[in-house]
């Protein structure tokens, strides 16, 4: 692609665009329809989303960027100065959710992997959450409201390059346990770590299984003894607790790297009104930043 030098802050954005448009190109058809209007491809409006995620802007917001914009414009490869309509961009969001946003972006996230090339030797895993609500905390301090539920990212970042690996979105609160069979296997399908570090809250015998004997990567999560006895007796549960965690267990911190710069970003509170188009958005946020960090 011509793409491994890092870009200057003056050309941030435009590398951004590109490769949420390259990687569009690789998962999605040009048309949904064969009789589809063909005023703009698929790639197209998805790297519009991409980019209205980093921004942090609104359809119509993002539409105003880009009319003010030529150097994006030749980004996406839009002529005559055309532009999609804001409501063109929303129908094409309820599109991507309906055919299961979050997972199709995941893909895309393979893709940038792959775009990336840098092998991926440790992997550190751990999960945040995007506010549902557009409420401040201070106001909802002043009603007395709780924030409530929330969206929940699961993510495997790689270490050292500190790129996305695998993503799962589901909503909060809830058991770290309940997502982290599906990014495991994602993970796994797209690396061969010799590590993999997670927290407390992703203590469980069957990881270690998954890791350490069907793709022999050593996992480290420390132990949490259970039934009121204060014994860890599964096997590799139990080697955590006689071992300890080794020195690079710190590494786990990569995750939380990553985490703060997402959300430095691109934002921590959604925009979309219901779970279904949130879970998408909160996927685009994470697209936005993997392709700023590529």
């Amino acid at each position: 692609m011509g793409m491994a030098r890092k870009p200057t802050n003056t050309t941030l954005l435009r590398r951004v665009t590109e490769l949420a448009l390259e990687v569009g190109r690789r998962r999605l058809p040009d048309h949904a329809h064969p009789k589809s209007p063909r005023l703009y491809t698929q790639p197209q409006l998805l790297a519009c989303l991409v980019l209205r995620a980093y921004l942090r802007q609104t359809y119509r917001g993002v539409v105003e960027v880009l009319e003010e914009s030529p150097g994006l414009r030749a980004a996406l490869g839009l002529r005559d100065g055309r532009v999609p309509r804001h409501t063109t961009l929303e129908e094409f969001a309820d599109r991507l959710t309906r055919a299961g946003g979050p997972r199709v972006v995941d893909e895309l996230v393979a893709e940038l992997l792959a775009v990336d090339g840098r092998r991926v030797d440790e992997l550190a895993v751990d999960s945040t959450g995007l506010a549902a609500s557009g409420a401040s905390a201070h106001y909802l301090s002043r009603t007395g409201r709780r924030g409530g539920h929330y969206v929940k990212l699961s993510l495997a970042v790689a270490c050292a390059s500190l790129l996305l690996v695998a993503l799962v979105v589901s909503r909060g609160p809830g058991n770290d346990l309940a997502e982290a069979w599906a990014l495991d296997w994602r993970a796994a399908s797209r690396c061969r770590p010799r590590a993999v570090y997670k927290d407390a809250g992703y203590d469980r015998e069957a990881t270690h299984a998954f890791w350490r004997g069907g793709r022999g990567a050593a996992s480290f999560i420390p132990p949490v003894a259970r039934g009121g006895y204060g014994v860890v007796g599964t096997p590799w549960r139990a080697r955590m607790a006689r071992d300890g965690m080794p020195p690079g267990y710190g590494r786990r911190w990569h995750a939380e790297s990553f985490i703060s710069g997402l959300k430095r970003s691109t934002g921590d509170r959604l925009l979309a009104r219901s779970d279904a188009a949130r879970f998408t958005e909160a996927a685009l946020r994470v697209l936005a930043y993997q392709c700023r960090r590529v």
